[in-house]
């Protein structure tokens, strides 16, 4: 969702498509699960229910930044010029976006275990 608004409506960048925008948006979907998924793997193996938060936004601005190195390397991007600025400026997005979803996955797995251990009482 933060990358829609981000490159569909700050941006506009859904305008640059070749392609049509509902197989990019498909592709997009499926590729967040994958990297949700991820991060949520890493943020459970970490195990750390007291920093849940924070070992979940880490992991998550590590996974962006990985995942934006790979998309420039491989030269995937809606910009044409490449410049430090936009490239600083996309990889604190990513940092950001990822990060987000590295708080989320931390607060899902804190109230889980929450819930599971008050159940345990019960």
């Amino acid at each position: 969702m933060l990358s829609y608004i981000w490159h569909g409506v700050v941006l506009n960048d859904l305008i640059k498509l070749t392609y049509p925008t509902d197989i990019f948006l498909t592709i997009s979907a499926l590729v967040y699960l994958g990297i949700g998924f991820i991060i949520t793997v890493v943020t459970y193996v970490m195990k750390r229910l007291k920093d849940s938060f924070k070992y979940g936004m880490a992991a998550g601005a590590l996974i962006g930044i990985f995942i934006y190195a790979v998309a420039f390397v491989m030269g995937l991007s809606f910009n044409d010029v490449v410049d430090i600025k936009i490239i600083a400026f996309d990889l604190g997005w990513q940092v950001l976006e990822h990060g987000f979803g590295g708080l989320m996955c931390g607060w899902v797995y804190r109230t889980l275990h929450i819930r599971e251990k008050r159940v345990q009482l019960a």
